[in-house]
């Protein structure tokens, strides 16, 4: 009996220490988890572009600036944008935003009232249409957005106070927080084309991109992949700070490019063109014979209706450092400037329709333009990509000239010259003598009234782009009337310039 007990008492122990060594033991319970800071919605997450801002019940909200503010809501909270970037919470509809601090001071008046807009918002709503309103202003205001992109707004007319070359004076990135000093280094320059591109020339090299802009913004891009080479590791750097900048600032002959909300900043000052440096010889219009190529010698000619046409192709460097170009299918005008061999040309205002591959491809050649050769032949070069490719021109004279009459033909002596408001001349009248020649050409004695820098040999042309009683002879336009065995050249004459009377020599 007492074993049997003790047995009973044994195996009571046994599945008592069994059931403690099978059984779970009692976890206490986890804390129940804190809710996010920020609630996510997903309808609310990505990119969003402002359309404009209304009154509360206004259903033909105003657009508040020509720029495509994007605004972009991440699901860790944070807000990034056009020069908006921070955090936000919500709760159900309520929608607050907290912007990083800026130097305000550096900041436009329209992104500084951009910013107060959005610092109070108060609540969002997403229509069925998809585009979300953000109510600001105590619920009685809202900014409107979409998902789609909008179109960038089409220009009347490029800042022209910008189309110029600048030289890089300072700059400032947001990695280092270190102000660079460039004033004493080899010349860095940037230069805004009126096509709408921009080049930046370094020491060893420049390249060009497209630039996009309205009164105050400013957005760069450029074609250089990231292995592609370009000047040195800080000039690497200078150019992708580009890609950054947001807006500009415009003060005289100061310009400053901002990015990073006005931390991060390129300071430049105005080049003027050297004067008094323009060679004589290069200006005269010009007829596109074709693209070169330095390397093997190639040549890619103009073909077809091109080739010999006086509406496509051409460009006229006028002495006064302005230009005149026609493109495949455009009229354009522009500015050029040298320097010994250097040459520098800004081209782009005009017309732009129907610009064929080669059109652009002419017209990019001549912002790219680095320095000139002329031939032995009387042929222009005109290099780019840091000489690698060139330009080819022939003389454009002939193209753009009518055939001149018989009765200008022939030599003539000068017999008076009527200078208003001018001392007398200090030459013999009888000494100055010009002789018009059916191939195109003018021999010249003595000094008036074409100048002798140029030579005793110039070409001409009657009645140059359809100007009638206009003669061209080298670089100068002269107005010109014949009346028997009188020859009448007027130089300005409509602002009491010269007039150059000269009477047919008779053989």
């Amino acid at each position: 009996m007492k074993t049997t007990a003790r047995l009973g008492l044994l195996a009571l122990l046994l599945s008592i220490v069994w059931a403690a060594c099978t059984h779970d033991p009692d976890v206490p319970p986890r804390p129940a988890p804190k809710p996010d800071t920020t609630a996510v919605d997903s309808a609310l997450l990505g990119k969003w572009y402002l359309l404009g801002s209304g009154w509360r019940y206004d259903m033909d909200p105003q657009p508040l600036d020509t720029v495509a503010y994007v605004l972009e809501f991440g699901g860790d909270g944070s807000l990034h944008g056009y020069a908006v970037n921070g955090s936000y919470t919500l709760k159900d509809t309520a929608l607050r935003f907290k912007l990083y601090a800026v130097d305000e001071q550096r900041m436009p008046d329209r992104l500084l009232t951009y910013r107060k807009k959005l610092l109070s918002v108060y609540r969002y709503t997403i229509y069925s249409d998809g585009l979300l309103r953000l109510y600001y202003d105590n619920d009685t205001k809202y900014l409107l957005f979409d998902r789609k992109e909008p179109a960038p707004p089409v220009l009347n007319q490029l800042p022209r106070a910008l189309l110029a070359t600048w030289r890089i004076n300072e700059y400032r990135l947001i990695e280092d927080r270190v102000t660079r000093d460039l004033s004493n280094s080899e010349p860095i320059q940037l230069r805004f084309n009126a096509d709408t591109t921009w080049t930046l020339q370094v020491s060893s090299g420049q390249t060009t991109g497209p630039f996009r802009t309205d009164s105050w913004t400013i957005r760069f891009n450029h074609r250089l992949k990231p292995m592609d080479r370009f000047g040195s590791p800080d000039d690497r750097r200078l150019l992708e700070s580009l890609r950054e900048v947001v807006w500009y600032e415009l003060k005289g002959d100061e310009l400053t490019l901002y990015f990073s909300e006005g931390a991060g900043f390129i300071s430049c000052q105005k080049v003027e063109p050297e004067a008094g440096r323009i060679d004589e010889h290069l200006c005269q219009p010009w007829k596109l014979v074709g693209f070169g190529h330095t390397a093997d010698g190639s040549l890619r000619e103009l073909t077809g209706a091109d080739r010999l046409s006086n509406k496509t192709f051409l460009v006229e460097l006028l002495i006064n450092g302005m230009l005149y170009t026609l493109s495949s299918s455009n009229e354009l005008y522009g500015n050029f400037s040298m320097n010994g061999q250097s040459i520098r040309m800004n081209v782009g205002g005009g017309t732009k329709v129907g610009e064929t591959k080669a059109g652009e491809a002419y017209v990019r050649a001549l912002n790219a333009a680095e320095r000139f050769e002329l031939q032995k032949d009387g042929r222009l070069k005109l290099f780019y990509n840091q000489g690698r490719d060139y330009l080819l021109f022939r003389e454009g004279i002939s193209i753009i000239s009518s055939t001149p009459p018989a009765e200008l033909l022939g030599k003539w002596v000068m017999a008076d010259l009527r200078r208003y408001a001018m001392p007398p001349t200090g030459f013999k009248l009888s000494e100055q003598t010009v002789d018009f020649r059916s191939d195109g050409f003018v021999y010249i004695t003595g000094t008036e009234p074409f100048g002798t820098s140029l030579g005793n040999k110039l070409p001409y042309g009657y009645q140059p782009w359809g100007k009638e009683d206009n003669l061209l002879v080298g670089y100068m336009y002269f107005s010109c009337r014949i009346d028997g065995d009188e020859l009448r050249l007027g130089r300005n004459s409509s602002v009491d310039g010269p007039v150059y009377v000269f009477k047919r020599l008779r053989k």
